[in-house]
């Protein structure tokens, strides 16, 4: 009745850390290699895969960068840290839950595609009038609420999911938001 029973469907706690942009995340990702061996950074799309790699490489870091379609269970030897979202927060719960996860951090930064439909450059200009310099982040529950909030978004528009090598690309040829 008034569905006040019904079994909320589990999701598993992700924790975001965004920074202005994108060379500042891979920046931190490097020092988190560099700090920790046991990281484990992944890719939802090819493109971020490879361009990690190539920063990394230039950066001399040796750590592992996997994609999500290639996780499984015994991938969980390490500290996974995502590095960017997918678009649907469904696809996402999906795999956390299928690799048994609790909390999962997830790196992002306001000039991926994802957050410049919903006003990334225009937050971009207002944290840096706040005084926020590029090598910071920000985190807390409400960003990550309203990152689900843009993904559910997303999700309403979406008709049959195309498969796409960047997040750009995907929500190009899949959402009706771009």
């Amino acid at each position: 009745m008034f569905g006040l029973f019904k079994s909320k469907t589990p999701e598993v706690s992700i924790s975001d850390q965004i920074w202005l942009y994108q060379q500042s995340k891979w920046n931190a990702c490097v020092k988190m290699a560099e700090a920790n061996s046991q990281c484990i950074f992944v890719a939802w799309f090819p493109k971020t895969k490879t361009e990690l790699s190539e920063f990394f490489k230039v950066h001399g870091v040796n750590s592992s960068i996997l994609s999500a379609r290639d996780l499984t269970a015994s991938s969980e030897n390490g500290l996974l840290i995502f590095v960017e979202h997918y678009p649907l927060s469904e696809v996402e719960q999906e795999l956390f839950l299928r690799l048994g996860l609790n909390k999962v951090p997830v790196l992002s930064s306001l000039d991926e595609p994802l957050f410049s439909m919903f006003g990334g450059e225009k937050s971009i200009q207002l944290m840096k009038k706040m005084g926020m310099n590029d090598d910071e982040i920000v985190s807390h529950p409400m960003i990550t609420k309203s990152i689900r909030n843009a993904q559910r978004k997303i999700a309403g528009s979406v008709q049959v999911e195309l498969k796409a090598d960047s997040q750009e690309e995907w929500l190009k040829k899949n959402s009706k938001e771009v």
